[in-house]
């Protein structure tokens, strides 16, 4: 009896430390040139559990080929749990993108509410954007400089009202007048999202996806059509 209570609470103690912790996602994208990197880590449980996402390449092939993207995949809760893969980004992938969203849509209640909700838990900690390019010519590139300040302020002003800012972001634009096209950007971003809310939003995610007739079975079927490969697109 005893025994069978002590292992309650120590059960209880964990949820409860687990609770307090944080999903820390941490964000970078960088290009300069033909040169594209992305790096995306995750820690979880007080860094105990982390995943590492790694992009060293996109290139763009032709039109109807689309962008072929390599992706780098590690942790460290799995063994030998690396891996590489390719991935081709085209027009047949975004439509196929548009339909599993479809889906997640008819087999949740107010599955866009939820995603509101949530995001408007996270936290952005820092976010640093910076830009430098040349048009080839003065007037252009002083004429872009304005349309990338809009652009920019418009996007992080938008954020600002999904999520909460902890900190000013740092933006920047720096234009380069010298008669050849140049273009780069860094950008870096921390996000914290509550481990507790997390676990709530996930029994309110659960909880929506069995209001609707047959919807977990749906998303059932699309996480084994996003495992697989080659398959077909479900059916709703």
């Amino acid at each position: 009896m005893w025994i069978a209570l002590a292992i309650i609470a120590v059960i209880l103690l964990l949820i409860a430390a687990a609770a307090m912790s944080n999903i820390i996602c941490t964000f970078h994208f960088s290009k300069e040139g033909r040169d594209d990197k992305a790096l995306v880590d995750i820690h979880m449980l007080f860094g105990m559990v982390r995943f590492h996402y790694e992009m060293p390449k996109l290139v763009f092939e032709n039109m109807k080929k689309g962008f072929l993207l390599k992706l780098e995949k590690s942790n460290n809760v799995h063994r030998n749990s690396g891996s590489t893969t390719h991935t081709r980004i085209n027009k047949k992938k975004a439509e196929l993108w548009v339909h599993d969203v479809r889906i997640l849509l008819k087999s949740t209640v107010a599955f866009k509410k939820w995603l509101q909700h949530t995001f408007s838990h996270v936290r952005i900690h820092d976010l640093n954007w910076s830009t430098s390019f040349s048009t080839g010519e003065a007037e252009w590139t002083a004429v872009a400089t304005g349309v990338l300040w809009s652009l920019k302020t418009t996007l992080v002003g938008w954020l600002s009202f999904q999520v909460r800012m902890k900190s000013t972001p740092r933006l920047s634009i720096i234009p380069d007048f010298r008669d050849e096209m140049l273009f780069s950007t860094e950008f870096n971003c921390v996000a914290r999202l509550p481990m507790g809310y997390a676990m709530f939003a996930s029994f309110i995610l659960l909880f929506r996806i069995l209001k609707v007739e047959g919807g977990l079975k749906r998303w059932f079927r699309l996480y084994r059509h996003m495992k697989g490969k080659g398959q077909k697109v479900p059916s709703v």
